[in-house]
């Protein structure tokens, strides 16, 4: 293990923040990937539940050493109580409709938080206030005379940017299966790995892509992370959280069979 580590050394990335890597490397060669919504789809043999976890544009983990990937999201699914949510469920609400009543490749932002943080970031960068000034709020919550119809149909273009960044960004899945609720090791694991990358960049400011859409997010917790993620980006995490999320990623099968992988 340390002759491994060794031979990926970042000396800008704490241990722990490479050994993640590592074991995010292995996935890849044993598990398969990595992944596009630009082209998955429910056929796929995804994970029943487990963590996703989103890479930068500027990641290739085909073909760039694991220490040069940078993760930019990582997710869960199945850790509330008695829901009904799968890995592809998740993963679809991300990328969005192919195509809807709206028009084609769009999506619905108040549906995944990940779109919402994605579409503010847009917002605030190009000055778009005035076009989408209802952008994340609840339908709920919209002002009378504010139809759902006319809300979708007015933010329809944005939600199609944002497709259009999700759906082209790498991703690997992890295996992680069990009950769903607040206290699976799921929501345990997907807690922990966040606090580590969180912290990681919060005390290295050299990780940080200068270009990064997120930069530009209103949310502090994204700013200054690099992560597209809001929870647990302040919480700690447990020294052991590589050895306890590595038999899940021994453990998770190819998404595709071999004979139909590229």
């Amino acid at each position: 293990m340390v002759v491994l580590l060794s031979t990926i050394s970042n000396p800008s990335r704490p241990t722990k923040l490479q050994e993640f890597h590592q074991k995010l490397g292995v996935l890849r060669d044993e598990a398969g990937g990595p992944f596009y919504l630009s082209d998955a789809d429910g056929s796929d043999d995804w994970p029943e539940r487990g963590i996703y976890v989103f890479f930068s544009h500027d990641t290739e983990p085909l073909v760039d050493p694991v220490e040069e990937w940078t993760i930019t999201r990582i997710g869960t699914v199945g850790d509330s109580s008695g829901s009904t949510s799968t890995m592809w469920d998740r993963l679809r609400a991300h990328r969005g409709t192919v195509n809807s009543d709206y028009g084609e490749m769009g999506g619905n932002h108040r549906g995944s938080i990940f779109r919402k943080h994605v579409g503010r970031a847009f917002i605030e960068r190009e000055g778009l206030h005035d076009e989408y000034p209802h952008w994340g709020v609840p339908h709920r919550n919209l002002p009378d005379g504010i139809s759902t119809s006319e809300i979708r149909t007015q933010e329809h273009e944005l939600e199609q940017r944002v497709s259009e960044y999700i759906r082209t960004l790498p991703y690997l899945v992890i295996d992680i299966p069990g009950e769903p609720g607040p206290d699976c090791e799921r929501a345990m694991l997907e807690k922990n790995l966040i606090a580590l990358v969180s912290h990681a960049r919060r005390t290295s400011p050299d990780l940080k892509k200068d270009d990064w859409l997120g930069y530009h997010s209103p949310r502090a917790e994204i700013a200054k992370t690099g992560l597209w993620n809001i929870q647990h980006v302040s919480s700690f995490y447990s020294d052991d959280i590589i050895q306890r999320v590595e038999p899940h990623i021994k453990d998770t099968d190819p998404v595709m069979p071999e004979e139909h992988s590229n």
